[in-house]
């Protein structure tokens, strides 16, 4: 793609040697920016120089992102410090959409909200990205009636608009329109590329769902893939690393958690989905109700003392009911 050759290409008749590189961190780098960029199948070439020509890998060019994420364990974390240094570089390049969707994969999508109703210009309301991105913002902060508004807008303006279709049937689905859902999602796969990974070998969870794979990159239908009896927690831990960013995503890999047996694993993720997500009501009802159910098993009144304050004070700030 001849942008990304302009933006990220440099003189190559001025190459020097190149400092050591950590091929591990040129690998994270490569995946953290095709999902800044929005740019699922990685048609952007990048080359980074110092002012003497020499060519410097990404754990050099970006020493600060790259110290930081030798000490990050999760993915999610080490894309957000690394979304950081990106920003300073190439953030006025990105279109309103994938500012969005930025948001969107670090956890902000209130930031998204706030952009939208700041910044929005009536040409912005008549395209079918922006729109579908303005969609998944209400979608992840469960407003799942403005998402629904959005999407029907994005999809007058191209009804066979893929990532738009996607987030209507994710939006369906949590709205409890489960059939009007499942067939969407049943009619996009179909118009995917499936039958050919099919056709040359055995197709993987993660080839369906995946932000590179691009054959139905949905969370909601993830978990609906994941509920096979048979997937154990190291593909639950896979796919998350797709999906961190949706707290009924969370919400429903703690409940995987809970139900076999990994009651402190269960709780911890409700907890800090409610943390980042309050928005979520099942996170917050069902951490409140499990840490009052494990005090009961244990003869306890206070464990997570902060968290059960915490929890209290949404759930009755919202008007929700307590779980019985």
């Amino acid at each position: 793609m001849s942008f990304f050759k302009k933006l990220f290409g440099s003189q190559k008749n001025t190459q020097k040697s190149t400092p050591t590189e950590d091929k591990a961190f040129t690998e994270f780098f490569e995946d953290t920016l095709s999902r800044y960029l929005q740019d699922p199948e990685r048609e952007m070439e990048f080359e980074f120089t110092a002012p003497d020509g020499t060519i410097l890998p990404p754990s050099v060019a970006f020493v600060g992102a790259y110290e930081e994420w030798k000490n990050i364990q999760s993915v999610w974390d080490q894309r957000s410090v690394l979304y950081r240094s990106l920003d300073e570089k190439y953030a006025q390049i990105l279109e309103k959409w994938q500012f969005l969707e930025r948001f969107i994969v670090d956890r902000y999508p209130a930031t998204g909200v706030k952009l939208v109703q700041e910044k929005a210009t009536d040409k912005d309301m008549e395209d079918v990205e922006f729109l579908t991105s303005t969609a998944r913002c209400y979608f992840f902060l469960s407003d799942y009636e403005t998402a629904h508004e959005y999407i029907l807008k994005a999809l007058k303006i191209d009804s066979k608009h893929k990532r738009a279709r996607i987030a209507l049937a994710d939006i369906l689905h949590l709205k409890g329109e489960h059939e009007e859902s499942h067939k969407l999602y049943h009619e996009i796969l179909e118009e995917s590329d499936i039958k050919k990974i099919e056709d040359n070998g055995e197709i993987y969870l993660l080839d369906i769902v995946s932000f590179h794979g691009q054959q139905l990159h949905s969370s909601v239908y993830a978990v609906s893939l994941l509920s096979d009896e048979r997937i154990e927690e190291d593909m639950w831990n896979a796919v998350a690393e797709e999906f961190y960013h949706c707290p009924y995503f969370r919400t429903q890999h703690a409940y995987w958690l809970l139900n076999n047996g990994e009651n402190l694993k269960g709780v911890a993720k409700l907890l800090t989905t409610s943390q980042e997500f309050p928005e979520h009501k099942p996170a917050v009802i069902n951490a409140h109700s499990t840490i009052l159910q494990i005090r009961e098993q244990m003869n306890t009144t206070d464990l997570w003392e902060e968290d059960v304050q915490r929890l209290t004070k949404i759930i009755e700030k919202r008007g929700w009911e307590f779980a019985e």
